[in-house]
Formats: C-alpha cells, sequence, structure tokens
C-alpha cells in the first residue's frame, strides 16, 4: 500500500480545503521514501497522523472503545472551529487516495469521510471500477481486509504510543498485539465454526419435541443476549455523566481552595488554637520575668564571678593560716619548756628554732592583702547564688525557646485567620457541591444497578446456553451423527496440532526480527538485547548478552523507547504487511545518541514510504543533511495565530525549499 493524496477539508487545525501530496519520489532508480512535515507544537502534525488512522481505521482509532454517541461527539470536536463559527452548517471532509493490491488484483482506492456539527458520519469509497454501491459497515469491512484490526498501531503511531509501548511494564500490550498477530484468532473463529455447524447437524436430526426445546431455548438466549446488551449500552451512556459530575465538582472544589475555602472550613478552629496560644504565651513570659529577677544576672559575668570567687577563697586560705600562727606563738615557750625538759636540750635553742619556724610562715601570709574580708558564711552564699544563676540561665533558654515557637505559631495561624474568606462567600459554592454530591451518588446507583441487570441477563443467557450444549451432546451420542461428529473432532485435533505449531513458528520469527531490529537501534554497541517470548502465556521477557532476564523497570526512558521501536519494527515485519509507516513527534525523550541511531537505521528502512511529523528540534539541520538523500518531499505546517488555523507550504523549515525527486 502507497499513499497517493491525502485532502482535509476544514479537519481540526485546517480551515478549508488542503490537498497534501504524499506519493514518494524516486531519484533515477533509486527511491526516496521520506516525506517530512515540520511543524511545531501546535501547529497540526497530529492532524494529519488522526485524519489517516480515521480514514482507515474508523472508531478504533480512538485509544478508547466509542459507543454511537460517543464516535459522533468525537467527529464533532474534529471540525474546525473557525468554519463551525462562519458558517453552522459546515462540513469536515477527509479523504485519503492510495494504491494498493487487492485479493490479486492492484489499483488505485479512494475512502472519504464526511460530519457535520452532529457528529453524523458518512462514509464513501472509490475502487477505481464501476461505481459499487457499499454500505458503511462493507466499507470499513473492505478497509479491514486490507489492514486487519491491531495492525494500525504498529504502522501509524505517534510519541505518546511508542512512550505506552516502552512503559508497559507488565507487557499486556505486548502479549496482545503478539497473539494477534499470530493469527490465532483464526483458529479459533474455525473451532467455534465447526461446533455451531456440529450443533446445526444434531438440532436437525433430533425428534421434532427436541427441536422444538431447542427453538424455545435459543429464543430465550437470544433475548436475554439482547437484553445484557441493551444494559450495556445503557451503562455505556450513564458513565459519561458520572464523568461531567466529577468534572464539575473538581472545578467547583479548585474554585473553593483558590479563595481560600479550605481556610474557612478550619477557621473557628484556628480561632480557638489562637486563643490557647495567647494564654501560653502570657505564662512563659511569666516564666521568664521570674527568672530575669531571681539569680540570672550574675550568669551574665561568669569570668568575674569566677574571679571573685577564687580571690575571696584564697583570702580566707590567709586568714586561717594567720589565726593558726597566733595561737601557735601563745603556746610556744610553754612548748619550748616541755620539749627542752623532754629532750634535755638548751631552752634558748629550741626557743630559736620555735621563732624561726613562726616567722617563715609570717613572712609568706603577711605579704598577702586581705582586700573582700568576708565571713565564711558570706563565701558560701555567694557561691549557692552562682550555682543557682546558672540554673536559672538554663530555665530562662528553655522559656525563651519555648516564647519564640509559641509567637512563631501565632504568627502562622494569625496569617491563616486573616485568609480565610467569610464563609458566606462560599456558601452558593458548597450549596452546589452537595447538589453534585448527591447527583453522584444518584448516578452511581443508576449505573451499578444497570450493570448487574446486564450481567443478570448474561448469567441467565449463560445458564440456557449450557442447556442447549446438554441437549446437542445428547444428540451428538445418536448413530446417525457419529461420523460428523468423528470428523469435526478430528478436524479440530488437526487445528489444535496446527495451532502449536504455528505459534512455535512465529515466537522464532518474532525473537529474530526484535534481535535484528533491536542491535542495529541501540546504543550501547555491547549490549545485546533478546526477546524471550512464552509461547504458552505469550509473556515477553528480556534477555541481556549474558542469557539473565533484565527488568524492564532498570531501563532508561532512552533505552524503553529504542526496545519499542524496535518491537514496533519486528511486530510490522511479522505481519507480513506492506504499509506506509507514520510516525507523529517521535524523538522528544531521546538523547543525541539515539536520535542519532534512529535517524540512520530506523527510517529510511521502516518502509517503502514513511511519513515523518516532526518539529524543528527533533529533524533539525543535521539530522535533515543526513536524511536528505532519502528525503522524496517536504512540508511545512504553519499555524496563524490570528486565524487559529493552520496551512502548509512545500519546504522544510530553514530553507523551505522542496526535496523533490526527478
Amino acid at each position: 500500500m502507497i499513499f497517493k493524496k491525502l485532502t482535509l477539508t476544514n479537519f481540526r487545525v485546517f480551515n478549508g480545503e488542503h490537498e497534501l501530496d504524499l506519493q514518494p519520489k524516486k531519484d533515477g532508480l533509486l527511491s526516496k521514501p521520506i516525506i517530512l512535515f515540520g511543524g511545531l507544537n501546535g501547529a497540526g502534525k497530529t492532524s494529519i497522523l488522526t485524519a489517516i488512522r480515521l480514514l482507515l481505521l474508523g472508531r478504533r482509532a480512538h485509544s478508547s472503545t466509542l459507543n454511537n454517541k460517543e464516535y459522533s461527539a468525537y467527529l464533532s470536536q474534529q471540525l474546525n472551529n473557525k468554519a463551525k463559527k462562519d458558517n453552522s452548517d459546515a462540513t469536515a471532509v477527509i479523504s485519503l487516495e492510495f494504491t494498493h493490491t487487492h485479493q490479486g488484483k492492484h489499483g488505485i482506492f479512494t475512502i472519504s469521510r464526511s460530519w457535520g456539527t452532529d457528529g453524523k458520519e458518512r462514509i464513501s469509497f472509490d475502487s477505481g471500477e464501476e461505481q459499487e454501491r457499499f454500505t458503511a459497515e462493507q466499507i470499513q469491512s473492505l478497509i479491514s481486509e486490507m489492514i486487519p484490526p491491531g495492525i494500525g498501531d504498529l504502522f501509524f503511531f505517534d510519541g505518546e504510543k511508542i512512550a505506552e509501548l516502552a512503559e508497559d511494564d507488565t507487557g499486556v500490550y505486548l502479549r496482545e498485539a503478539v497473539q494477534k498477530l499470530l493469527g490465532l484468532d483464526v483458529i479459533e473463529r474455525l473451532n467455534i465454526d465447526l461446533d455451531i455447524y456440529l450443533n446445526k447437524e444434531s438440532e436437525n436430526k433430533a425428534s421434532k419435541t427436541i427441536q422444538k426445546d431447542i427453538a424455545e431455548l435459543q429464543v430465550q438466549k437470544e433475548k436475554l443476549k439482547s437484553a445484557a446488551d441493551s444494559y450495556k449500552e445503557k451503562a455505556g451512556e450513564l458513565y459519561p455523566k458520572i464523568t461531567d459530575i466529577r468534572f464539575e465538582m473538581k472545578q467547583i472544589e479548585k474554585s473553593i481552595q483558590e479563595r481560600g475555602g479550605a481556610w474557612a472550613v478550619t477557621k473557628s478552629e484556628e480561632k480557638s488554637k489562637q486563643k490557647s496560644l495567647e494564654n501560653e504565651i502570657a505564662s512563659v513570659r511569666g516564666k521568664v520575668l521570674h527568672e530575669l529577677d531571681g539569680a540570672f544576672p550574675l550568669s551574665l559575668a561568669p569570668t568575674a564571678i569566677s574571679s571573685l570567687l577564687q580571690q575571696l577563697e584564697k583570702e580566707q586560705e590567709v586568714k586561717e593560716k594567720k589565726a593558726f600562727g597566733t595561737q601557735f606563738e601563745s603556746q610556744a615557750r610553754e612548748l619550748a619548756e616541755q620539749l627542752s625538759e623532754a629532750l634535755s636540750s638548751d631552752e634558748k635553742t629550741i626557743n630559736d628554732l620555735l621563732d624561726n619556724y613562726i616567722n617563715r610562715g609570717k613572712e609568706s601570709v603577711d605579704d598577702s592583702v586581705i582586700q573582700l574580708d568576708i565571713s565564711d558564711r558570706e563565701l558560701h552564699q555567694l557561691a549557692a547564688l552562682n550555682n543557682d544563676a546558672q540554673i536559672s540561665k538554663s530555665s530562662l533558654n528553655h522559656s525563651l525557646s519555648e516564647l519564640d515557637k509559641a509567637e512563631s505559631d501565632l504568627d502562622s495561624l494569625t496569617l491563616k485567620i486573616q485568609r480565610a474568606p467569610d464563609e458566606k462567600e462560599l456558601v452558593t459554592l458548597y450549596e452546589r457541591l452537595r447538589v453534585l454530591d448527591t447527583e453522584l451518588a444518584k448516578e452511581k446507583d443508576l449505573y451499578k444497578e444497570t450493570l448487574l441487570n446486564a450481567q443478570s441477563s448474561m448469567i441467565k443467557a449463560v445458564e440456557l446456553a449450557k442447556r442447549l450444549e446438554k441437549l446437542f451432546n445428547q444428540q451428538k451420542n445418536e448413530k446417525s451423527l457419529q461420523k460428523a461428529v468423528s470428523r469435526v473432532t478430528a478436524t479440530q485435533g488437526v487445528l489444535t496440532q496446527f495451532a502449536e505449531k504455528l505459534t512455535t513458528l512465529r515466537v522464532e520469527q518474532l525473537e529474530e526480527l526484535f534481535a535484528s531490529a533491536y542491535s542495529k537501534l541501540a546504543r550501547k554497541g555491547d549490549l545485546k538485547l533478546a526477546a524471550k517470548i512464552n509461547p504458552v502465556t505469550f509473556d515477553v521477557a528480556l534477555i541481556d548478552q549474558d542469557g539473565l532476564e533484565i527488568n524492564r523497570k532498570s531501563l532508561s526512558a532512552g533505552e524503553k523507547q529504542i526496545f519499542a521501536f524496535a518491537i514496533l519494527e519486528a511486530l510490522g515485519k511479522l505481519s507480513g504487511k506492506v504499509l506506509p509507516v507514520v510516525v507523529d513527534t517521535p524523538l522528544g525523550r531521546l538523547d543525541s545518541k539515539h536520535r542519532d541511531k534512529l535517524i540512520k537505521h530506523y527510517f529510511p528502512e521502516a518502509g517503502e514510504q514513511v511519513i515523518l511529523l516532526s518539529t524543528d528540534t527533533e529533524v533539525d539541520e543535521d539530522f535533515y543533511s543526513i536524511l536528505s538523500s532519502e528525503i522524496s518531499h517536504a512540508f511545512e505546517i504553519t499555524f496563524d495565530e490570528k486565524t487559529r488555523c493552520s496551512s502548509t507550504t512545500k519546504g522544510y523549515f530553514w530553507n523551505n525549499r522542496q526535496m523533490e525527486a526527478v
């Protein structure tokens, strides 16, 4: 498949008709696969990707499943705003002309979709031959034959899709993609068709009574299934109401928050705390004054007080020595007589010895000057007072810390109270919030009840299906059906074996394709990453060069994106489809080396036609130069701030030249 021309009329940011030539050109015999679109953020690159996906995939182009009402609302949103403003009957039209080989026949096809402000879609399909009348369902079925469900995401994707695949640590997305590509759904459908055939045969050969029972059970089962589907559709219509109510509640809560509503809720409580803090501050201030009025001032001159106490202790020692000398001198004569008699020595000699001893002690004491001369009691009182001063200092510091904290808390509390608006200002918002809360509860109950009804109807339908199965199984034991049962059982056995062998083969092919794609895109040359896929569960494990499984969460954001590109390329090749590749804003989260790998080894080799939608910082002048030999032609998308609409011109950002091969 090759896209030739895309036409956008009143689609998203494109007002009026815009025709884009997408046909890749050739330079002699060398093909140039890349059609490059350049646009700044918001210019309209995503609009081109969205148009292509919408044209080919229909409502499956949207990431979530949409019912009819949601799909119409989605289409209505895609109609250009200026066109709607200028003309209430404005219509959006998108059209894609492409070549494709379908059922062995090559041709040019054109698919178009259009809708108005009501979002009601009209679809047309031109095969280039005689006009054939197709219904919308038939057209979508034809397109699905060309691009099977699930395959489009592998070829038409944007940076968000890459990020989604890269960040999918659970592997669920990959598991689903592998299962789709293995073609096992076809085998499953064949098995179901065989069961239907057998049941039909059983019914035809049954007695009239049993045929009647089967017919009644089938009617009842279909009614119940229809009822279940109806309840599901109703639930699908109810859920947007719940979403709308929640959205409005969030907006009101945001408004209340912006107006200081959070402060208003606790205003009375804050005022109570304010009174308590004021009392606490008064109490602590009393403690501070009490300490200042006591021994605390002595702690302000610790050096002077220490010197004073040392001086007083020294004087006390001098006074004790003087008192001792005086007392000793008064008793020296008597002591000399007693020593003379006891030692039979000359009394004069002993007196001289004692006088010398007394005089030596006097010399050291007489030199000391008594300045303060306080009593022992006064000295002890002064020492005790100094000790009290130290305790007071510690207590005062603790009180001052308490005072600082309480005053800081009071300031903060006062600010909160000042911020709080009057509760009357928010009454209307709070009343609306309460109304919405009641409505939300009511809608949630209704939604839950509808889902339970759907579940109940489906359970009853399943019970009837079991009864039908039992009847069919009874008939299968009849001799007239033995041959058909035998053939169907044998066929289903063959299908099971075929599915197992096909699975093994395709899994091996995917592992090889991934290893090849990753090796050319990985920045670290020594990191040989491989994918190991479980053929039963389809879980995908990443294996390093040592054969050890890698925790996908441990990869960097850039490595995860490279992994995503590699797995997309591998899955695309495994699908066997030759489709154009459309990539929107793919390099946003990559460093320069990873970008270099993609520029050199992914985009030029991704397919025969690669439509690349880029900003000027992704494909810059250097990368443009590298890609230039592969670029067929380029467009620049320019957004007009005045009209709020975009237009395209040939050429890229800086040179505005048309890169078109001869």
